[in-house]
């Protein structure tokens, strides 16, 4: 079962931090259309808490039980009609990914790009479990 519903990147500029939003939402209705439950397999967060990076300014939509490496496939251009890389993308940002099972929205000049902040929503499902966070701009 491969990703359906999926935003629509291509035909009008969206900012980061909205086109981030629009696509967790997505993906989290393609995880409960597979049988999961976003609340433990997705999340949305920014790159220096999701690895030991220092970045404010890349934010990462993460589906870790979605199909075998979508992040990869996404992020170069494997749905056409949402995301198109390397032609066709009118935004100042694109996605590449950490793992296969995540896309990072990062600025294309980051030294420009704006900064992030992370906000928890409520604590992680399980004890173990990060929290549920959210993406605000600072």
């Amino acid at each position: 079962m491969g990703l359906i519903n999926l935003p629509d990147f291509v035909s009008k500029k969206i900012d980061m931090l909205s086109a981030a939003k629009m696509f967790k939402k997505a993906i989290d209705q393609n995880c409960k259309r597979m049988g999961m439950d976003p609340e433990w397999e997705t999340s949305i967060c920014l790159y220096k808490d999701y690895t030991d990076s220092k970045s404010d300014k890349i934010i990462v939509v993460n589906f870790e039980a979605g199909p075998h490496d979508w992040g990869v496939s996404y992020s170069l251009g494997s749905h056409p009609k949402s995301y198109a890389w390397p032609k066709g993308n009118p935004q100042d940002w694109y996605l590449e990914c950490y793992y296969g099972f995540d896309v990072m929205f990062s600025p294309l000049d980051h030294d420009i790009g704006k900064s992030y902040k992370a906000i928890s929503l409520r604590p992680g499902p399980n004890e173990n479990m990060r929290d549920k966070m959210d993406v605000v701009e600072l």
